[in-house]
């Protein structure tokens, strides 16, 4: 671990006589001030070796401590180690000559009676500080009884940075590529500093606890990643019962910072008990801030989460809110005093695949401030990017933003989140959801069939969020709805969305599957005297499709329109329900609670209700003219003899605070462009009803008759620098040419090709083009006059 070492202190004990009292020799020894008993630590001789015996009689929480000061030097890198002997827990420190704490090494204790005969070296590293000449090494015990200490040794070291485990290396080795470590427990126990890295060997799977130990600097992060070839290494908290449990989360990150995990796959299947933790607690990838400080600057990329559940099984509906269970889990204390204000900042999460999880797949939660400490932007988690990831089923919700401050997820694909492919799943979930937060921004994404008897949108707002923007998603066969607006809210925004064929959820309760359900908590308050209202609701220029006419148990396909809110607009939209389907004939309720409320400029088509057709103040009644209605569904674009085009209102909406800085550094204040990427400006002017703005038919989708087949029929996966697509058929040879054409989320075409078949071969190679940024695409695979169309998410 360290070269050309220069020992600075070492004491075996070998000179000192048996008996000798270390209080004589500077030896310090503390307890705890509620301890009655008295600490000792003498010399003591056995066959010829003579080590140190540290003693507290009475049995209890001794917490006893022995230290020394020794001198170091200011800017140095230093290793600390001693061999310890006892059944209780115990570790070592480094402290200031003030008593502040500098390293520690992470607890150990014996687990069964032939280790507590053993003797085990603890070690820790530490850099001292400027000015700093004299620091004091200690070991703590934390009950009582004895503890035997020889071979203390501190050296000054040329401090090794990179460090390397592999299923086939040793713990006794250096930890370098050529001898790497073996354990997680064994990177547990060695402190990083800024610059530093550390490398799992690809192929290999590491069971245990990673407890990282130790933080970056800005411009300077600590680096977790894989080496080797092969696929990511993968790191699991499960150990068994032989292990005593499996553990809470397979990776803790609590109080250190300035990090950037990635290429690695985090499981964490828990199926037996830990003392300690809960039983309906699983985490893949844990951080927390217990501390008074800030923590910063997360990078979490190209990712595998996968297969975390807690012991406990999701069982009845209302065990719901006590699974918790997430693939990565961002979690800060209470703010609860002055000038010790924290929360977690400056994260990304990005390029990265969250599958077969219990629930959810990212969850953010900071548990607020007292009354007069901090404010919005420390009593939350903050500046916030998810981006370009895949969700695919999994038991509840992809992302949920719980008190945060300017969060921004987009790009994702969220496949079946809700699902039931686990009896353990609760089988509940919006793609996303947010509750308590201010500024967030959920665009771009691709929603598709969340499943839920509660909740279960494509992307739904929760209570008492402030500035909440739903804007670019495609959603489609969403069991609960389109809209879904829950009590409390300022500025709640669903804007530029195509929603297809959501709400069809068999349950008898009016609103269980809705169109558009804006919630208060009316039903608590009978008297109505403090109604939680949504103030400022915004639903405008999307495009809202039903062409089912029959849900799959065989009922007709009809949905609710509900509101219970304060100045709610609803314009520019196209509400188009056709094949039988009823919009809004389930359940139809407005409450304007005496305030503004603004229906106009929407176009009707179908079996839309008559009351809510009738609330517009200058209604469009009749067909939408989609393109490619039949074969190809892709965009819901219009043609030029549309009611859609020239005939919506321009109101702007509400302004997104924080536009253009930040992790809004490319999102606008207000829309500039549409669903597909026209220009727009709702200030002025005829903007189109729904979610495009073209004026003429020259830029839509070819609408060809294809003949989209859904079966597996071709295989699809990247190059390992994902800079080309291989394609290649699941049976048989290739016969003929194939014609590839990749699709973005906005509907344009952004690459085009025809490949020459090769003899006997089953596959091709796209180059994908240098200019297409990272995100989602639909491919479109054409051969032998068959059309295949898949979702793929590109990383280059």
């Amino acid at each position: 671990m360290y070269s050309n070492s220069q020992t600075v202190f070492e004491e075996n004990f070998e000179s000192k006589n048996n008996a000798f009292n270390l209080e004589t020799d500077g030896y310090v020894l503390s307890k705890a001030d509620n301890y009655t008993g008295t600490v000792t630590a003498v010399v003591r001789e056995n066959n010829g070796n003579k080590y140190a015996r540290m003693v507290a009689s009475p049995n209890g929480g001794a917490k006893m401590q022995i230290v020394k000061t020794i001198t170091v030097e200011a800017g140095k890198n230093y290793v600390y180690e001693l061999d310890t002997k006892g059944p209780f827990k115990r570790h070592i420190r480094i402290y200031t000559l003030n008593d502040e704490l500098i390293s520690a090494s992470p607890d150990y204790k014996p687990t069964t009676t032939a280790e507590e005969a053993q003797w085990k070296k603890l070690e820790t590293t530490f850099v001292a500080g400027a000015g700093v000449t004299q620091v004091k090494i200690g070991l703590y015990h934390n009950w009582s009884g004895t503890i035997d200490i020889d071979n203390i040794k501190v050296e000054e070291t040329i401090r090794q940075t990179a460090f390397y485990l592999s299923n086939a290396g040793d713990d006794s080795n250096k930890g370098t590529i050529d001898a790497p470590w073996k354990t997680l427990s064994r990177i547990s126990a060695n402190s990083l500093f800024p610059g530093d890295a550390v490398y799992f060997n690809r192929g290999d799977r590491f069971d245990g606890h990673y407890v990282v130990n130790g933080s970056g600097e800005i411009g300077n992060p600590i680096l977790i990643s894989a080496y080797g070839t092969g696929e990511k290494p993968i790191i699991t908290g499960e150990v068994g019962s032989a292990g005593g449990g499996d553990y809470a989360e397979a990776i803790l990150i609590e109080n250190c910072d300035n990090l950037i995990l990635e290429d690695l796959e985090i499981q964490n299947e828990r199926l037996v008990t830990r003392s300690g933790v809960s039983d309906t607690d699983a985490f893949g990838i844990a951080i927390h801030n217990s501390s008074d400080a800030v923590m910063e600057n997360f990078v979490f990329r190209n990712l595998t989460l996968k297969d975390v559940f807690a012991v406990q099984p999701m069982l009845e509906p209302e065990d719901f809110d006590a699974i918790q269970v997430s693939g990565i889990r961002f979690t800060c204390s209470k703010n609860t005093e002055v000038g010790k204000e924290k929360n977690i900042q400056n994260i990304l999460i990005e390029d990265s695949y969250f599958t077969n999880l219990q629930r959810f797949g990212i969850q953010f939660k900071h548990s607020g401030g007292n009354n007069g400490v901090g404010n919005d932007a420390i009593n939350k988690i903050k500046d916030i990017i998810v981006r370009n990831n895949e969700f695919y089923y999994n038991g509840g919700t992809a992302v949920l933003p719980n008190r945060t401050y300017n969060c921004l997820i987009e790009n994702n694909i969220f496949d079946h989140p809700g699902a039931t492919t686990d009896a353990r799943m609760p089988g509940r979930g919006s793609s996303v959801w947010n509750i308590w937060s201010v500024n967030t921004v959920v665009q771009y994404n691709m929603c598709l069939s969340t499943r839920g008897y509660l909740d279960s949108y494509g992307i739904h707002i929760d209570i008492e969020n402030e500035n909440t923007f739903v804007q670019y998603n495609y959603m489609e066969d969403c069991e609960g709805g389109f809209v879904e607006i829950l009590a409390g809210n300022k500025n709640a925004v669903y804007r530029f969305n195509v929603d297809v064929n959501s709400g069809f959820r068999v349950h008898d309760w009016n609103n269980a599957s809705s169109t558009i359900y804006v919630y208060s908590d009316r039903w608590k308050e009978p008297n109505q005297a403090a109604l939680n209202l949504c103030d400022g609701v915004y639903i405008n220029n999307n495009t809202i499709v039903i062409d089912q006419g029959i849900k799959t148990n065989g009922d007709p396909y009809t949905t609710a329109i509900t509101f219970d809110s304060k100045n709610t607009f609803v314009y520019n939209n196209i509400f188009s329900s056709t094949n039988g389907a009823g919009m809004g004939e389930r359940n139809f309720a407005i409450r304007d609670n005496n305030t503004p409320f603004t229906v106009t400029n929407n176009l009707f088509e179908g079996t839309v209700n008559t009351s809510w057709v009738n609330m517009d103040k200058n209604s469009q009644i009749g067909a939408s003219r989609f393109t490619g209605i039949g074969d190809n569904k892709k965009a819901y674009q219009v043609f030029e003899n549309s009611l859609a085009l020239n005939n919506g209102t321009p109101i702007q909406g509400p302004v997104l605070p924080g536009a253009g800085t930040g992790v809004f550094e490319n999102v606008p204040a207000y829309p500039n462009v549409d669903f597909y990427g026209n220009p727009i400006d709702l200030s002025s002017g005829t903007p189109n009803i729904g979610a495009y703005n073209g004026k003429s038919n020259a830029d839509i989708l070819s609408n060809s008759t294809f003949n989209l087949v859904s079966k597996n029929t071709w295989l699809v996966y990247p190059s390992a620098d994902n800079l080309k697509l291989h394609i290649g058929k699941v049976s048989g040879v290739l016969t003929s040419n194939i014609e590839v054409s990749i699709i973005n989320l906005k509907g344009q075409m952004v690459q085009e090709e025809s490949l020459k078949v090769i003899p006997n071969k089953r596959e091709f190679i796209l180059n994908v083009n240098e200019g297409l940024a990272n995100g989602i695409y639909v491919l479109t695979i054409k051969s032998e006059g068959v059309s295949h169309s898949r979702k793929i998410l590109l990383r280059k």
